[in-house]
């Protein structure tokens, strides 16, 4: 038997082997603080039955672990989870199985997902460690809109959420707009496997200053006062689970974008009614509520107070949702669908 982590977005410590049981732990890395990602990949346990466990119960969803075989598929364990541990037999020819806190999205999906449509990736900065960070654009008019997500790289189904918003812009963009599109923010935590969350000295995502030190972050708002940019749009997963992180709900910016983003949300209820990951503004995170400060140095904030930005909010997307609100991976693209079709809206109104 073999627990590793040599794959995209692999994160996990093997504290020790009791007979069948294996005491794993998340890698914290250089984040500030506790988070809960992690991802490994089991080899060579045909056959075998095996207990995973680890030292805190925010760590294993509600579903238990999101599985896989091959990186691109994933399902939930579909079992009672107390949260520490759970238990897996493996059947007499799974000889290599991923398990992971959430559903990944590799960046080769994203990838596959431009050459199928025809879109060119280009290389915009380049990343702490040296790597060409990716990024894409389509349309043909001088109104621009950034979609962003990775901001925090664990965060994978605001991931799945941009694809499906960039499928459904792709036939209906007006043409007076272009889209820019910036699918990992935190290009080395994606492919290495970090929590990307309260990254010390602190994370993209708070890296909206008069010196950012991440050139991703500074080209993006370089991009912003050199065009017409009038709406950004950022996607997010929350905490681990519970109260509000069971929901999908709006981070909204600044006070004075209240009026735009309530006008907006009702689009988007609207578009998600009906659908597995509905919207519904009651749990939705306002200007100054909770963590929520709009003097923070974040991209919606950075961006609302630009004169040409005509709106920019967060959406938070949950890793499980409940059980009436299971997540996978189709139902977070259908979210993008409906996010795209309030977007249009929007964009037609005003």
């Amino acid at each position: 038997m073999r627990i590793h982590t040599q794959f995209t977005g692999g994160n996990i410590t093997v504290e020790k082997i009791e007979d069948n049981n294996v005491y794993v732990e998340r890698e914290i890395r250089d984040t500030e603080g506790d988070w809960f990602y992690w991802a490994f990949c089991v080899e060579d346990a045909a056959g075998m039955t095996l207990t995973f466990r680890f030292p805190n119960k925010a760590r294993v969803g509600r579903f238990g672990p999101a599985i896989s075989h091959d990186l691109e598929n994933w399902h939930w364990q579909e079992v009672s989870c107390a949260g520490d541990v759970f238990t897996y037999t493996f059947g007499p020819d799974e000889n290599k199985v991923y398990f992971a806190h959430n559903m990944l999205y590799h960046p080769v999906r994203f990838m596959d997902f431009c050459e199928k449509h025809g879109l060119t990736v280009e290389t915009i900065c380049t990343s702490v460690k040296g790597r060409d960070l990716p990024a894409t654009r389509f349309g043909t008019g001088d109104k621009w809109i950034l979609l962003t997500a990775r901001h925090h790289a664990c965060e994978s189904t605001g991931s799945y959420v941009l694809e499906g918003v960039m499928e459904t812009l792709l036939p209906a963009l007006p043409e007076e707009y272009s889209v820019l599109v910036v699918p990992c923010v935190d290009y080395d935590g994606v492919l290495d496997g970090d929590q990307g969350k309260n990254r010390k000295p602190h994370d993209h995502n708070r890296d909206y200053t008069e010196e950012p030190i991440y050139a991703v972050v500074d080209y993006m708002m370089q991009f912003g006062r050199e065009h017409n940019l009038m709406y950004t749009f950022d996607f997010h997963s929350p905490w681990h689970q519970g109260g509000q992180n069971d929901h999908v709900f709006l981070s909204r910016s600044t006070e004075a974008m209240e009026p735009f983003t309530n006008h907006f949300a009702e689009f988007l209820k609207e578009e998600t009614a009906g659908i597995v990951l509905h919207y519904d503004r009651i749990y939705d995170v306002g200007p100054n509520e909770q963590w929520n400060d709009e003097t923070s140095p974040n991209s919606k904030n950075y961006f609302s107070k630009q004169d040409s930005v005509k709106l920019s909010v967060t959406l938070e997307t949950p890793y499980f949702g409940l059980d009436a609100t299971k997540t996978s991976q189709a139902y977070q693209l259908e979210l993008g669908h409906a996010f795209a079709r309030a977007m249009l809206r929007y964009m037609e109104e005003k």
